[in-house]
């Protein structure tokens, strides 16, 4: 077996081992994690986890000359100087949330204590970064390196709880306790139920902590109180420091910590409206509504959420995004103008963000049916001469046969309709419906839009040559 793989299980086989030759009692007051984040598939590991008061915290995956991570400290990182990537440039193992402090010169100076509460992330076994075989878990270390009474009782309190201990023969104490995910393929969710970390504890105040980081692993600070306050102390024979007037008991409130906050990604809203131009309103909506979320690269994944449609900026429905990040809502409009927009709400996961304001017309009158479709394949302008070269083929009408004409106005489509300026008609072959406009105007469109007759449009942009 693997150094790295008999240690990762010799851990987990000391919490065995205290139980049965250490007597150990506990009472625990954590009170675990709210939900975890959807997985990054740039890593195999949750983008977050969030804790009952709201704060989000993401893979303290961050080196450099800062480290506020601790990961080039630890040695974690192969190439500390380069970027962190899975798997050749990543760390076998990171917090998303570590509280770690120290009690030096217990009993006088025979011993230290350190303890380490972390949300930690590994991979199963121990092995080298590895995909599928990501686990997190919720980790309670503690270890006194001697001045302990043989078989003496020893209080630990920390701000999630307190256990009790025995002394081992050797006046030593070595702890560890893992709760979550420890098997791959893991279920990253199996760790919100924990009794060892959450909610997360910052440093007090969280102001005095690197910008996008609850602590620093680099300096010591007190931390905001967990459900047990904010204090690590041992009470127990002949566990005093020097400094500490009852030799019974000795604590400290210097902590030192690291942890990420989760920004959620920012995303883009876009809407379409359909019908555009639409009918008058009758016993069922006139207008579909369709917005589209979508995360800013480089941020990966889909939307989740509500989306929130507003006319004039007053909200008229609401839709849920479906696993494609796309929501939809049926509209009933009066007859005119109608400045529409759709309002993603954020979630967990991603930023909210609002569409570009789309006009939507209702007619008194519905319009005409679409009976057939076109498609520009050529749309150019000489700019010495001003000619205008549009190409294209119209499709066979639902009725039979070919629309006679069609139309070339300068500017984008409205829906089913051209609304900007005529430039030209053109005749379309009753053959094989192809069409084809040849013409110098003044008029130099950056778009144009094509509208058959018989309802058929389409738009694109002009190519200057």
């Amino acid at each position: 077996m693997k150094l790295r793989a008999l240690k990762w299980w010799m851990s987990l086989a000391v919490i065995a081992g205290l139980i049965l030759t250490g007597g150990m009692a506990y009472a625990q007051n954590a009170l675990g994690l709210a939900t975890v984040g959807a997985v990054d598939p740039a890593n195999g590991f949750p983008k977050f986890y969030k804790d009952g008061n709201g704060l989000k915290l993401a893979p303290c995956l961050v080196a450099g000359a800062a480290d506020p991570c601790g990961l080039v400290a630890a040695g974690a990182l192969p190439l500390p100087a380069s970027p962190i990537a899975f798997p050749l440039n990543f760390p076998a193992e990171f917090p998303y949330a570590r509280l770690s402090a120290r009690i030096s010169g217990v009993n006088l100076g025979l011993g230290r204590a350190d303890l380490d509460l972390v949300l930690n992330a590994a991979f199963a076994g121990g092995v080298a970064p590895t995909a599928g075989l990501q686990v997190v878990f919720a980790r309670y270390r503690i270890r006194i390196t001697g001045g302990l009474t043989p078989g003496g009782l020893y209080t630990v309190t920390t701000p999630y709880g307190t256990r009790q201990f025995l002394g081992s023969a050797a006046g030593t104490l070595n702890f560890t306790d893992d709760q979550g995910c420890l098997a791959a393929p893991c279920n990253f969710a199996a760790v919100l139920a924990n009794t060892n970390v959450g909610p997360f504890l910052t440093w007090n105040p969280i102001a005095a902590a690197p910008v996008g980081f609850i602590g620093s692993p680099a300096a010591t600070h007190v931390i905001t109180a967990g459900p047990n306050g904010a204090v690590f102390s041992i009470a127990g024979p002949n566990i005093g420091t020097v400094t500490d007037i009852n030799r019974d008991f000795t604590s400290t409130d210097q902590w030192t910590v690291a942890g990420r906050i989760f920004i959620p990604p920012a995303t883009t809203t876009t809407l379409a409206a359909t019908p555009n131009p639409a009918g008058p309103p009758g016993l069922v909506p006139n207008v579909t509504l369709t917005a589209t979320v979508r995360p800013v690269p480089p941020a990966t994944g889909v939307a989740d959420g509500t989306v929130t449609f507003r006319d004039n900026g007053i909200a008229i429905g609401t839709a849920t995004l479906n696993a494609s990040g796309v929501a939809t809502f049926g509209a009933t409009l009066a007859v005119g103008s109608h400045p529409l927009s759709a309002a993603y709400s954020g979630s967990d996961n991603f930023a909210a963000s609002t569409s570009a304001t789309v006009t939507e017309t209702v007619l008194a009158v519905a319009p005409p049916p679409v009976t057939d479709t076109v498609t520009i394949n050529l749309a150019q302008q000489v700019l010495g001469t001003g000619e205008l070269r549009i190409e294209g083929v119209n499709g066979r009408r639902t009725t039979g046969g070919f629309a006679a004409t069609d139309e070339i106005h300068d500017g984008a489509a409205l829906g089913a309709s051209c609304p900007g300026a005529l430039i030209g008609t053109v005749s379309v072959n009753p053959a094989d419906g192809t069409w084809r406009f040849r013409q110098n105007v003044a008029a130099r469109p950056t778009t144009i839009c094509v509208h058959s007759v018989a309802g058929g449009t389409a738009t694109r942009a002009v190519t200057p040559k």
